[in-house]
């Protein structure tokens, strides 16, 4: 039976090793804006629905929405990260990875970690210092199964951060597509009524800010789990007399 079950958890692990690589949560945002695009080029008479044949090409399709998915996490995570982290930065008169930095070290004094000697190494350093030292943490965590639970929780955060990040630019695309057949910007009106389309337009806005705020809220989530998951196992080493970093 003990074989059996390892037998059945080497199947269950590549499973999920296929599906960390094959990321579900592109589809959501992949779907939604293939969806918007194939409304539009109907709305503008380049493509008809009646097309679609569910047969052998449904699985284009699926690559189509999986392609469009990856392209709409990276086009939202550049927009987040260089263009609205830069925006925020302006008005706090600070450099982009600075702000990082700032939040970085709050957590990480928080946890009482700034006087660990590994960290306190990372700290010192002048480029870039608090982004490699995140990174070094993930890799502990990844490589030391004790914290298979956190890193669980961790890659939760993450594929929420990617999902929301990748509705942002679905959210972006969809109001330039109504205020396209709303406003004729590029061929005939085919949404005659402006109290239709301007609360459109300000719920899309509205979804893009939304969606902005909760990437950056779950990149901090991710932030804070891994600061506390190796705050957790350094107090356990410490007990133990030995050093985990």
């Amino acid at each position: 039976m003990e074989e059996v079950g390892k037998a059945l958890k080497s199947i269950f692990d590549k499973l999920s090793d296929f599906f960390d690589i094959f990321d579900l949560s592109f589809f959501v945002s992949g779907v939604a804006l293939t969806v918007s695009i194939l409304f539009w080029l109907n709305q503008r008479g380049l493509y008809t629905f009646q097309e679609i044949q569910f047969k052998g090409i449904i699985i284009v399709y699926i690559l189509i929405c999986y392609i469009a998915g990856m392209i709409a996490f990276a086009t939202g995570r550049w927009i987040r990260i260089v263009i609205w982290e830069n925006l925020k930065s302006l008005f706090k008169n600070k450099k982009r990875f600075e702000l990082f930095d700032e939040y970085f070290k709050k957590v990480i004094e928080a946890h009482e970690l700034n006087n660990h000697p590994t960290i306190k190494e990372y700290l010192n350093k002048q480029e870039l210092r608090s982004w490699r030292l995140y990174i070094r943490l993930w890799a502990v965590i990844r490589e030391n199964k004790k914290y298979a639970n956190s890193l669980s929780i961790i890659k939760r955060y993450w594929v929420m951060a990617a999902t929301y990040d990748g509705l942002s630019f679905f959210s972006l695309i969809a109001t330039l597509i109504t205020a396209d057949l709303g406003f004729g910007i590029l061929g005939d009106k085919t949404i005659t009524n402006c109290c239709v389309v301007f609360p459109i337009i300000a719920f899309t806005l509205s979804a893009f800010l939304i969606c902005i705020r909760e990437a950056d809220r779950y990149l901090k989530n991710q932030v804070e789990e891994v600061i506390a998951t190796i705050a957790a196992g350094e107090k356990e080493c410490i007990s133990n007399c030995r050093m985990c970093l």
